[in-house]
């Protein structure tokens, strides 16, 4: 582990910039070639941006907060828009006719409608998460009409497994380098589990320390 790395960063390296890592590598993509995300302001959302950009792909990034453009601008995202109907279209302004071979779904449901419409023919879309809490069902006739395949993702099947020191290392040196920055998540005492657990079943992630004698 790099020295330079805090505790809390190395902690959250294996979960969601592995988790990333493997999303960008879903497809062998050429240098330039675009890559589309929802959820691009979650921990696997900006691990996506790094990954993307450390393997020369661009990024168009759907948020739903106005305010994160700028943010992930900051941290090396091509584009990033907020979602409503006509993404499809800014997107077009923005790159053209450049096709968008691959996308990158966390929330399902009805998110998942704004992928579809930015994706080109032959895309390959990776549902990896059910931020929205509905399940995934895509309109079939576009799935048809653009020829667009849809996988579901867990990073821990077999498959996976043998990339995952790999891809960890490679989080950590973005991470020393300055070039990936973990949200952070509050750090509990292992005797407080209980409140940990109950924190995290309202709001997400949690980091417990076993170190007895860390104030």
């Amino acid at each position: 582990m790099d020295r330079s790395i805090s505790l809390e960063q190395a902690a959250m390296l294996t979960i969601n910039p592995t988790t990333a890592g493997l999303l960008v590598e879903s497809r062998d993509l050429p240098a330039g070639s675009w890559v589309v995300q929802n959820a691009a302001n979650s921990g696997v959302g900006r691990s996506v941006i790094a990954f993307a950009k450390e393997r020369g792909l661009r990024t168009i990034n759907i948020v739903r907060r106005e305010e994160l453009v700028t943010e992930l601008e900051e941290l090396g995202a091509d584009i990033v828009l907020t979602d409503s109907p006509d993404v499809a279209a800014r997107v077009r302004a923005a790159i053209g006719d450049d096709p968008v071979p691959l996308g990158l779904d966390g929330i399902s449901g009805k998110a998942t409608s704004l992928l579809l419409d930015v994706l080109t023919e032959g895309a390959l879309l990776v549902i990896y998460g059910y931020m929205s809490g509905e399940p995934f069902t895509p309109d079939r006739d576009v799935l048809k009409a653009k020829d667009i395949t849809t996988t579901e993702f867990w990073m821990y099947q077999d498959e996976y497994l043998p990339r995952h020191p790999d891809l960890g290392a490679d989080s950590a040196r973005l991470v020393a380098a300055g070039r990936l920055t973990l949200p952070s998540a509050p750090v509990y005492k292992a005797r407080d589990f209980t409140e940990a657990l109950a924190y995290m079943e309202k709001n997400g992630k949690v980091l417990l320390d076993f170190n007895p004698h860390r104030a």
